[in-house]
């Protein structure tokens, strides 16, 4: 008998276990009004420019860091070919990432 009754309480903690294994917890509603500027600006954007619209170039200026935004980044890429013919592509990419929007934080020279 108690072996029996072992059996059956072993069994319906089974029952129990598996059932709260197999009943996911519900998922998060989705937002569909997300912005995804603002979710990738997870510091706050306050007191810094925004690239919401193309502005035009002015060289040699915009080869550098522009302090109002940020975060920007710049490109290095070329081709290379082997001695036996082969050729490769590379990239190398350069982020910047400001501490502090602009005045909150003294200039430095790099």
């Amino acid at each position: 008998m108690r072996a029996l009754i072992l059996t059956l309480l072993l069994l319906l903690a089974a029952v129990v276990a598996g059932a709260l294994l197999l009943d996911p917890p519900p998922a998060a509603p989705a937002n569909p009004g997300i912005d995804v500027a603002e979710a990738m600006a997870a510091g706050g954007m306050e007191g810094y420019e925004r690239a919401t619209a193309p502005r035009p170039f002015s060289f040699p200026e915009d080869h550098g860091p522009h302090p109002g935004f940020r975060t920007e980044w710049w490109y290095f890429t070329g081709h290379l070919q082997a001695q036996d013919g082969r050729r490769f592509g590379y990239q190398l990419t350069f982020f910047r990432t400001a501490l502090a929007p602009p005045g909150e934080m003294p200039l430095r020279s790099s």
